[in-house]
């Protein structure tokens, strides 16, 4: 396993799409979560997704909807749910429609509904009654598409008072590049593996065969971030396979500002390894 950061040509990366969309990477990709996330690992984590209610009760009005953004199963919109009143309307919203589907069986709301969406393309506007308030969640995404992009397409289809509770797996410490080789660990394990691998398989046109490893790498676009990514080398290329950004907490609150947003609160896990911020839009 190598990870010392490389510059030079930018390697060809596989799409996110392609680790989720069809069933069985689905049910793998939950074994990994299952076996491998800090979320399920670590109480204090899933108490950090419930710490924002006590601020958002505060913010929205008696009748919101919440559109779940990336929602996978609906693990984590689960915690934030238990401490706030059920949305008048749910959208469940992920490229993979069965997990989708799963999630919106199980979070309360008085109306439900899921769609297949794909966060890396311009976003639907989800029309929904103009009484209610807005939240948006994007709880375990950021870290794996481009985040200055994909804020600034959520922040383009927010409204003047809709807020957006996201959530960024953070690289301990002041150091970006050190703090994720100390949770490379998360992503180095035998599950992982075989989720990327069975992607491997079915991708199309379909690689050569090679050998899947991880490093800590500088990201091609952001050098000052730190990314983990697993690559499928081969003997004559390279594709990125999966990449994992892990920001510092300055960088985040850049990203915010630049998107167009404004930090409302901030909510950190005790480690420093992930947090959540709860942001509206700047528009006037």
């Amino acid at each position: 396993m190598n990870s010392t950061p490389r510059f030079g040509r930018a390697l060809p990366e596989l799409p996110a799409s392609a680790l989720y969309t069809s069933p069985s990477l689905g049910r793998l990709w939950k074994k990994v979560h299952r076996s491998c996330s800090p979320f399920l690992k670590r109480p204090a984590v899933r108490r950090l997704y419930q710490s924002p209610a006590a601020v958002l009760r505060k913010k929205l009005s008696f009748s919101y909807s919440l559109i779940a953004l990336g929602c996978a199963d609906g693990a984590k919109e689960s915690q934030l749910l238990k401490k706030l009143p059920p949305p008048t309307f749910l959208i469940a919203a992920d490229t993979n429609l069965t997990l989708a589907r799963r999630a919106v069986r199980h979070l309360p709301a008085r109306k439900r509904t899921c769609r297949e969406i794909d966060l890396s393309q311009p976003l639907p506007a989800f029309h929904l009654p103009p009484s209610t308030s807005r939240i948006f969640t994007l709880f375990g995404v950021l870290p794996n598409l481009e985040p200055l992009p994909l804020l600034r397409r959520i922040s383009g289809i927010m409204k003047r008072g809709d807020l957006l509770l996201f959530s960024a797996n953070l690289a301990p410490g002041k150091s970006a590049l050190a703090g994720a080789r100390k949770v490379l660990k998360q992503y180095d394990n035998p599950p992982t593996r075989r989720w990327l691998e069975a992607a491997i398989r079915r991708y199309r046109p379909k690689l050569p065969r090679g050998r899947l490893d991880f490093s800590v790498q500088p990201d091609p676009r952001q050098h000052s971030l730190a990314r983990i990514e697993a690559r499928w080398i081969t003997g004559q290329r390279t594709w990125i396979v999966f990449s994992s950004r892990r920001p510092t907490v300055a960088q985040v609150e850049t990203w915010i500002s630049k998107a167009g947003l404004s930090k409302a609160a901030r909510f950190l896990d005790p480690r420093g390894e992930e947090a959540l911020w709860l942001v509206r839009s700047a528009k006037t």
